[in-house]
């Protein structure tokens, strides 16, 4: 096995690794291992394949194909409700 070194780590994330991995009785090399490899095996996704599983999920969008696009730019600098 090989090892790395981590530098910069900002001393927060530091305690919230040693307060979840104290919390799972584990050491902090073994946590931050675990958190790594969750991390890798995820597959990103685009938000493209991200929103079509969302509407699967969801059902069909009530807005059309370019309706947001133009409430964006009627209300540009205004926050808009939808």
């Amino acid at each position: 096995m090989t090892s790395i070194t981590l530098k910069g780590l900002p001393d927060d994330l530091k305690a919230r690794l040693e307060e979840i991995a104290d919390r799972e009785r584990r050491s902090l090399n073994q946590q931050a291992i675990l958190l790594l490899e969750r991390a890798v095996r995820e597959n990103p996704s685009s938000f493209g394949s991200a929103y079509r599983r969302f509407r699967e999920k969801r059902g069909p969008s009530p807005l059309k194909e370019g309706d947001l696009n133009d409430l964006r730019s009627k209300e540009e600098g205004r926050e808009v409700d939808l």
